[in-house]
């Protein structure tokens, strides 16, 4: 048994139960899939076969004829309003609930089934026919930066497939890197990883006749849910309710306005009956947001003794089919590339770039981990080189309270410099 550090405190250095504890563990928290209500129909995804095509002609005649199915919709029964997770940036909502001219990743949803139950939607799938005009793919950034690579979006007038780009200037790096003892420039790779939590993604919505809906979803951010919903549905806001269960697990990945919500809201209005969407652990593994691949680029500059005066930063970021929350990840793994470390003279270029892949979106850390992954290793490099200790390279140049990243951040509380020696001891 061990005595309290801090017995003056109520809850710092406390055992501080859980609250959502005993609900979880007994059973009686209960979850988006776990609500059932009077008359509701279950729904249903079809997902595009092919990453990269033209939608031709979808033809659901034999899907809205098979008994038990009460709706089938495709894009060109919704609003067909764009939506994206960057309200204030219109450029940047790119994505429709459902695809109306274009797929942009296997995966990619074209069509809903509302059915009385999931065995009948399910079936109700197998009979949608969708002819494609399939177009040539890019997966990876290399080849969609490539001359001649086909534009995954030609609606907004981009030029190329990179959907938006940030910056942040610190100083002269240049003359920096001209008064340096020591330089040094590395590539680095971060692949793409998935949230795998515990509990796919499930939604229920049910709507009272007066052009006003209800949405119990497994969410992080209800409020922005209500917002891309009522936008997408185009309806105000106040005509847009959204309940928030039990999560079971997100990690980031439920941060947005997802397909299957506004599926179930849509639908719900339309034939005023409840609508149910669970996904399955394929769908999420398969066509899921996800953490964003990288390829950066930094190059740092020191004194002998180990100062450091400058860092260039590069990063190219794979962003998928949408822009998702890519525009957050570009903003963000600029600032985290300045973070830690002092750097007088600082340079970030950040591109997003679009693939025939799955969005990528929110995961925790947002943009740190793939950051503080090159830096770090380029510290270790770096002290080698210098024939200093790397433990000792980071305390020198570690950031403390009062340092700024000029327009971006002042650090108000740092403990990093301690951190650093008490791993060291």
């Amino acid at each position: 048994m061990t005595t309290c550090k801090y017995p003056q405190y109520a809850t710092v250095g406390q055992s501080v139960p859980r609250v959502d504890g005993p609900a979880k563990v007994t059973g009686r928290a209960v979850y988006a899939n776990d609500i059932k209500l009077p008359g509701m129909l279950y729904g249903k995804l079809l997902r595009s076969t092919v990453p990269h095509a033209r939608i031709v002609h979808i033809d659901v005649s034999r899907a809205a004829a098979l008994p038990g199915v009460k709706a089938v919709i495709t894009g060109k029964d919704t609003p067909g309003i764009r939506y994206g997770n960057w309200r204030l940036v219109p450029m940047s909502q790119d994505e429709h609930p459902l695809a109306i001219d274009k797929v942009r990743f296997i995966g990619d949803e074209v069509a809903a089934v509302a059915a009385i139950d999931s065995d009948r939607a399910e079936e109700a799938l197998q009979l949608i026919r969708v002819e494609y005009e399939e177009l040539p793919g890019v997966y990876d950034v290399e080849a969609s930066l490539a001359g001649g690579a086909p534009l995954l979006h030609d609606w907004n007038g981009l030029p190329s497939n990179i959907s938006l780009d940030r910056k942040i200037d610190v100083g002269d790096v240049e003359a920096a890197f001209a008064a340096a003892d020591y330089i040094r420039e590395d590539h680095f790779k971060a692949h793409s990883v998935s949230h795998a939590y515990l509990e796919p993604c499930a939604c229920v919505a049910q709507a009272d006749g007066e052009n006003r809906v209800t949405l119990w979803t497994s969410t992080q951010t209800p409020y922005i849910v209500q917002c891309l919903l009522a936008s997408t549905l185009g309806i105000p806001e106040n005509n847009v309710r959204v309940i928030k269960p039990a999560v079971g697990g997100g990690f980031g990945g439920k941060m947005e306005l997802r397909v299957w919500e506004f599926c179930a809201a849509f639908l719900a209005m339309r034939l005023g009956r409840p609508i149910k969407f669970v996904l399955s652990r394929e769908e999420e593994l398969a066509t899921g947001r996800r953490r964003h691949a990288m390829n950066i680029r930094s190059k740092v500059a020191f004194k002998k003794d180990g100062t450091l005066l400058a860092r260039d930063f590069e990063v190219y970021i794979d962003g998928g089919a949408y822009n998702s929350m890519g525009p957050t990840a570009t903003f963000l793994v600029g600032n985290f590339g300045a973070m830690l470390y002092r750097h007088p003279n600082y340079r970030y270029r950040g591109y997003h770039v679009y693939t025939n892949k799955p969005p990528a979106g929110a995961m925790r850390g947002f943009g740190a981990p793939q950051a503080i992954f090159a830096i770090e290793s380029q510290m270790n490099m770096a002290a080698d080189d210098l024939g200093m200790d790397a433990m000792e390279l980071r305390i020198k140049n570690a950031m403390v309270s009062g340092d700024k990243i000029e327009g971006v951040a002042t650090i108000s509380s740092c403990g990093f410099i301690e951190s650093l020696k008490a791993v060291a001891e």
